[in-house]
């Protein structure tokens, strides 16, 4: 923003009545006052660069953050996979113990009944024998 302070005080003092000191005076207090209280395009300039060499810092802060959390994550990633693994290998051991458990148990079941089965023939067998020799 451009203030035109000779046109300004020849305004104060040819349509006003201000003499030449007094215009000189109050344009150059407004001029001042405009001055410390609007940019300038340099402080713009200024203030553009500064907030791009800090967006600039930020984002490679960010980055950084980012790739950090990254590799972080990734190997934790990597570690609850080895421990699921481990828990799997664990598991498929003890399911084939179980299996393995349960197929001679059952052996041993139909041992018992196999011999049981055998008992019962060999007891009614003794009976229908028995039977044969009482009834005519």
């Amino acid at each position: 923003m451009s203030f035109d302070t000779l046109r300004a005080a020849n305004r104060l003092r040819d349509e006003a009545g201000f003499n030449e000191v007094q215009a000189a005076v109050l344009v150059d207090t407004f001029a001042a006052g405009f001055a410390e209280r609007f940019p300038t395009k340099r402080d713009l300039k200024g203030v553009e660069t500064a907030l791009r060499g800090d967006m600039e810092r930020m984002e490679t802060a960010l980055r950084g953050d980012m790739e950090r959390m990254e590799t972080a994550l990734r190997g934790e990633v990597k570690r609850v996979e080895t421990s699921l693994e481990k828990v799997e290998t664990s598991l498929r051991g003890e399911i084939e113990m179980l299996a393995t458990s349960v197929r001679s148990d059952m052996r041993d079941l139909e041992h018992r009944m196999t011999i049981r089965l055998v008992g019962l023939m060999v007891l009614g067998m003794g009976v229908l024998l028995t039977l044969q020799r009482l009834l005519p």
